[in-house]
């Protein structure tokens, strides 16, 4: 059976305005039992707090020619120690928040499947465009990044490819403390520096311009399928 939780579909005019019901492309007994978790909660229906919201942004860009879903989460702007230390309550917010990315990128691979063109993989962006020593310094932070990005990880099975741009000398050492424990899955991961002519064309080999943000090299006049945050 097909996961068959309510997710939005496009419009014909091609923006999530009005939400209809479609199924996603990927086999809830394909997703591992570690996460399937994410599929049993209230995720469809659930709101971040606002502030959590505002502060972790994430989005889905847009597709790539192959339909599959290409989704950035601007991570560097993530403040996850400010949140953690404003106690528990923000940190079951910021972690169901996070769930809440996996469970809308699974459901993503929907929007414009067909049953002769199926889709079961999604395009990751993470930018880590600001990411500072404040975050890999707390030990509370790192070890719920850590935990967290366990789950990232085992999700990544379904990356097409997934992407690290904008990768600083912080970012970069929280990457390295990450790979030897999250497994081969997250070596998918492919990490790019600060120097856009590096990953730009990367990026543009495989995605359209018009599905990208201009500082991706995409189009001025580039709108977000759906932004969740900000």
């Amino acid at each position: 059976m097909l996961f068959n939780h309510r997710i939005a579909m496009l419009l014909a005019s091609g923006f999530l305005g009005t939400f209809v019901i479609v199924r996603a492309q990927i086999m809830e007994s394909d997703i591992p039992m570690e996460i399937r978790y994410i599929l049993h909660q209230d995720l469809d229906v659930w709101e971040p707090p606002e502030e959590i919201r505002k502060n972790f942004p994430y989005y889905l860009s847009g597709f790539d020619e192959e339909n599959r879903p290409v989704w950035v989460m601007e991570f560097g702007k993530w403040d996850v120690r400010g949140a953690l230390e404003k106690g528990k309550d923000w940190e079951s917010a910021l972690d169901k928040h996070i769930d809440q990315w996996l469970y809308r990128m699974f459901n993503s691979s929907g929007l414009r499947a067909t049953p002769e063109e199926p889709v079961n993989e999604i395009i990751d962006i993470h930018d880590m465009d600001g990411y500072n020593i404040r975050q890999i310094n707390s030990p509370r932070a790192l070890a719920f990044i850590i935990r967290k990005m366990r789950t990232v990880s085992i999700a990544m099975r379904f990356a097409h490819s997934a992407y690290a741009i904008n990768t600083n000398f912080i970012a970069e050492n929280l990457l390295n403390i990450l790979k030897p424990v999250l497994g081969k899955d997250f070596q998918k991961l492919i990490v790019y520096g600060t120097n856009k002519n590096k990953w730009l064309p990367v990026l543009l080999k495989s995605i359209p311009k018009d599905q990208l943000p201009e500082r991706y090299g995409g189009s001025k006049k580039f709108t977000p399928v759906e932004i969740f945050g900000k």
